[in-house]
Formats: structure tokens, sequence, C-alpha cells
């Protein structure tokens, strides 16, 4: 390509040469043409002048006449003398010019002879890179062998190196964002449910499964006992309870798992002992009508606790049933004043997060009715109240946000999430959760088993009832970057897979020790 070039360069070189020549010759054609045209303007001027001066003065212009011929003539061989002299310089620059063609094809000549040179020497370049190819080659080979890495395995290792410095990289900047994140939502988080949690006061109810009966004497202790106890067996059948009389001076103890029951006992043996006339006719009449003002004061606390809330459109069922949630405990707490301090707090959230506070009340309020429906199948409490909850028309979005709560019914609705936060918030009361020791004892092994599971982890305590774990590491096979990664993947597998309420603190610590004696 390159020799192309070269050669067209000088073909255009010569057209030049031979352009500028022709030029020259065309001009100086020209010039002599010019200069005959004009010494003939200048000679029929003369004659015409002479003529004149002839014709005008013919006598008196002879002398005249002969000095101007010999003025004409002499101005004439200077003419002639001049365009000889432009000739010859013609004749000369026509010679310089076929010197600078014959030099020019003498160039072109040398040209060519050196374009044959520089294609001798682009071939021998071609060999020679060849040759460096091939040493480039051999070289590399060597290099593998001396370093025991393909090209395949140090291109594997280079992107794996990069992928060390990059994860480094993001490392540092996962901490800086992680941090101001979780400053802020720590802060949002703290203030929303210090509010929500301020305005609800909590009633720690200390309920048991016996009811005491106070009498107006100990004679009375007797009128209920009856002739050879007839009248406790006719009690104890009716109520369904058992009714215990001890040494203790007028008092009669009412035991029974179901508070309901409990309750119309404790309310007939009242109005029987105030009555005074006791015997197995007055003892079902008394009962009976106990049950009737328990399902009166039932209906009252729901739509009370409806009220409370500002809900005016529960069907009766659902009154009737959350009012019945006062007659319940559960985890040493009472059903209805936990359902209520959990609608309370789920509203106040969603006031301040802007969501919709309707179906955190009715779902807060709804969500532990399925301890209170008699069922026969094993279906769960939450999702029993999800089925009474659409059953009786509620929202979809109330349906859904109760079904939340157990952990195979998970949904996106952020009143689900409220509803939820909410009833940890409530359930983390204290003196709330009284678990027993074994149970405590199986949660923190479970929570340290499971995070022995990690690639790295040496050791782990589960400290503060579980809410921080202290993980260390093995320092030869985790590196500092890597600890960021494995705290958040421990805190993501805490989330997905282990039921708490608050917060878990996961800490990973990894340490270097040197040491040396001297001696």
């Amino acid at each position: 390509m390159n020799s192309i070039t070269l050669l067209v360069a000088l073909l255009a070189f010569v057209a030049g040469a031979a352009a500028v020549f022709l030029l020259l010759f065309v001009q100086r054609k020209r010039e002599v043409k010019q200069a005959s045209t004009e010494a003939q303007q200048i000679l029929d001027r003369a004659n015409r002048r002479a003529e004149r001066v002839r014709t005008d003065a013919e006598l008196e212009a002879k002398e005249k006449l002969l000095s101007a011929k010999k003025t004409s003539e002499k101005e004439w061989k200077a003419k002639r003398k001049e365009l000889a002299r432009q000739e010859n310089d013609l004749a000369n620059r026509e010679q310089n010019l076929e010197r600078d063609l014959l030099s020019a094809k003498n160039r072109l000549k040398e040209v060519q002879k050196g374009e044959q040179s520089l294609s001798k020497r682009l071939e021998a370049m071609e060999k020679d890179r060849e040759e460096v190819d091939t040493l480039l080659k051999s070289h590399r080979t060597k290099l593998e062998e001396i370093a025991g890495l393909t090209a395949a395995e140090a291109k594997s290792e280079l992107l794996r190196q990069m992928e060390y410095d990059a994860r480094r990289e993001a490392t540092r900047i996962i901490k800086k964002v992680e941090e101001n994140a979780r400053d802020r939502a720590k802060s949002l988080a703290r203030i929303i449910t210090t509010q929500a949690v301020e305005k609800v006061v909590p009633n720690t109810v200390s309920e048991g499964s016996v009811s005491v009966v106070r009498l107006p004497s100990e004679e009375m202790k007797g009128r209920v006992i009856g002739r050879e106890g007839r009248n406790i067996r006719t009690f104890e059948r009716v109520t369904g309870v058992d009714v215990i009389v001890d040494d203790t001076p007028e008092i009669i103890m009412l035991a029974c798992h179901n508070p309901m029951r409990r309750m119309v006992a404790q309310k007939a043996l009242e109005m029987l002992v105030e009555d005074g006339r006791i015997h197995p006719g007055r003892i079902e009449e008394f009962v009976d009508k106990a049950r009737e003002q328990m399902d009166e004061q039932i209906f009252e606390r729901g739509r009370d606790a409806l009220y409370a809330l500002g809900i005016h459109n529960m069907p009766e069922r659902l009154v009737i049933l959350i009012g019945r949630m006062s007659m319940r405990m559960t985890h040493g707490q009472n059903l209805l004043e936990h359902s209520l301090e959990t609608a309370k707090i789920a509203m106040y959230m969603a006031q301040a997060l802007d969501a919709n506070v309707e179906v955190c009340k009715r779902a807060g309020i709804l969500h532990e009715v399925g301890h209170i429906e008699e069922h026969t199948d094993d279906t769960h409490p939450t999702l029993l109240a999800a089925q009474l909850a659409r059953r009786f028309g509620e929202d979809p979005q109330v349906v859904s946000a109760i079904a939340h709560l157990h952990p195979d019914h998970p949904s996106t609705l952020p009143e689900a999430h409220l509803l939820e936060t909410a009833e940890n918030l409530a359930l983390a009361a204290p003196g709330v959760h009284k678990e027993g020791l074994e149970r405590y004892i199986q949660h923190l092994e479970s929570l340290e088993q499971m995070v022995m599971g990690f690639k790295g982890v040496k050791k782990v305590y589960a400290m503060k009832a579980g809410r921080e774990l202290l993980v260390l590491v093995d320092t030869e096979m985790v590196d500092d970057e890597y600890t960021v990664w494995l705290a958040k993947d421990i805190s993501e597998r805490i989330e997905r897979e282990v039921r708490f309420t608050g917060q878990v603190k996961v800490q990973v610590v990894r340490e270097t020790r040197y040491s040396d004696f001297a001696t």
C-alpha cells in the first residue's frame, strides 16, 4: 500500500512538472506574439504619423522625415534586439525545462528503485514479525510452565482479584450507606413506636383458673353444700365447674379452665347466697339468669371495645366473639386487652405513616377471635380469625392483614406489617410472656446452631435473651471485608426463619493475636 502511494505521488510530480513546462512555453509564445503585435502597432502609428506630417508639411518635413526614419529605424532595431533577447530567454527556459524533465525522469527511476527496496524491507519486516510472534508464544509457554498457570487460569485469578477489590470497595460503601440508613430508620422507628406505645396504657391482668366467692357467714357453707351434698353436686353439674370447700373461713373457691363457665358459676353462686334459698331448682334458675346476664355483659364489653376504637358497623356475631375474648387469657394476658392494645398501636402508627387506619383497627381487634370460636379441625387460630373476618364481610385487606400473622400467608400490604409490629410491641410488654426455662434455653441453642452453619464461624454466643448474638470467626478463613457480608447474611436468615419481637443485634468479631516470649 505504501509503494502504490509513493508511485502515485511520483507520477503526480512528473505530470505537474510537464504541466509547468507547457504552461511556461505557451506563456513565452504569447509574449512574443504580443511583442510583435505591439511593434506592428507602433510601426503603423509611426507611418500614419509620418504620413500626416508629410501631408501637412511635405516641404518642411523632408529633413524631419529623414530624421524620423532614422529614429524609427533605431526604434525598430531596438525592438528587434528586445525580441531577439526575449527569444533567447525563451530558448534558455525551454532548455531548462528539458533538463528538469530529464531530472524528474531520473528521480522517478530512483523512486521505483526505492519502492523495490521498500518492498524487500517490508518482506523482511513481515518475516521478523513472524519470528517475534513465535518468540512471544515460546516465552508465554515458558512463563506458564514457571508459574504453573495457564492463560485461562491467570485470567480467572485476575478476575477473582478484581472481584475481591470490587467487593472491598462495595463493602466500604455499604457500611457507610447502611450506617446512615440504619441511624435514620432507627430514629424514625423509635419516634413512631414510642408515640404509638405512649398513647396506649397497658392493662396487666393477673387471673388464674380459680375464682373466690366470699360468704356472709360460715353457716352459708352448709347451705351451699346441702343435705348429703346434693346442692353442691347439682351446682357442679349445671355449671360445669369444681366447687372447692376447705377450712378457709367464709370462702368458697370455684375452679374451671373455662373462664366463661367460671364467671357464670361465680355470678350464680353470689345471687344464691344473696337470696339465701339454695336448693336444686333455685340453682338451675339462677344459673340460667347468670348466663343471660353474662351474655349481655359480653355483648356490652365487645361493643364498648369497638366504640373505644371508633368502630360502629361490626356484625353482632363478631361483637360477641370480641366480648368473649375478655374471658380468655393467653401468655398471661387478657385476649381482649391484648387485642385493644394491638389495634391502638397499629392505628397510631398508621396515622403517623399515612396508612389505612380503618384496616389496622379492624384487623387489630379481630386477629385473636380465632381463639374464641369453637372448631373441631386443626386450623390455626390466626387463620380461623381471617376466615371469620371473610365470612362476616370484612374488607379483603383486613383479612389479608390478619392472615399475614401466620408464617405461611405473608402479605405485601403495609397495614399487615404494621399489625405484625403492633402485636410484637404488645407482646413485648414486661410480664406478658411466661415461657419456661427449657423453652428459653432451646431458643438460644437453636440460634447458636443456625449461625454455626455459616462458613468461617468458629463460635457463637447468644446473649440478652437471644436479642444479641456474638459471632467469633476464624481469621484464616474470613477477612475483614467478608465479616460485613457475614453479618448481613446472618441477619437476613434470622429474619426469614426465626420469629421474634423487637430487634436482634448480630456482632461478628474477627481478631488476630500474636504472642512471643522474651527469655
